[in-house]
């Protein structure tokens, strides 16, 4: 049983108008969390009510005591860092992904890690190179995967419908 009080720093009408307006999900489920728990309901029905575990509540509303609403906050919005490549860069790249790669074939995620380390010298994984791809308007193009044992074309027309 959890005797763990929850410190007023809002009230329980307070607390609901916070998760009714909270507009990020994770900001929203934690305000979800602390009303349920000024509302009086054990952590057994907060857990089911919100899919969280209750050593995830029982953490949540002893931070919430220590820092007050502060501890709500998501705070991975906060991580910002420069991108690995400068604007002039990803113009360049965006050229580059309207022609076919360097090497031939099609951009993949790797094809585009190698562009980008061999043409402005800037190391990046290659879920970065896919996530600069998205963010420049193109999808990753791989062919479709044919399974080993496929029929060639003529004998599947065969057995095509008419």
């Amino acid at each position: 049983m959890d005797t763990l009080p929850l410190h007023p720093y809002r009230t329980v009408t307070e607390l609901e108008a916070s998760y009714r307006s909270a507009h990020r999900p994770v900001e929203r489920s934690r305000w979800h969390i602390l009303w349920l728990k000024a509302k009086g309901y054990p952590p057994r029905q907060i857990a089911d009510a919100t899919g969280y575990n209750r050593n995830t509540i029982s953490t949540l509303v002893r931070r919430y005591n220590q820092h007050g609403p502060e501890a709500v906050r998501d705070k991975r919005q906060d991580n910002h860092s420069d991108p690995a490549l400068t604007p002039d860069q990803q113009r360049q790249l965006s050229e580059a992904l309207m022609e076919t790669p360097p090497r031939g074939g099609v951009w993949t995620s790797g094809t585009a890690q190698a562009y980008i380390y061999e043409h402005f010298a800037v190391a990046i994984t290659e879920v970065c190179a896919w996530g600069y791809l998205k963010r420049l308007g193109f999808s990753v193009q791989l062919p479709r995967p044919r399974h080993h044992l496929a029929a060639d074309p003529d004998v599947q027309a065969a057995f095509k419908k008419k």
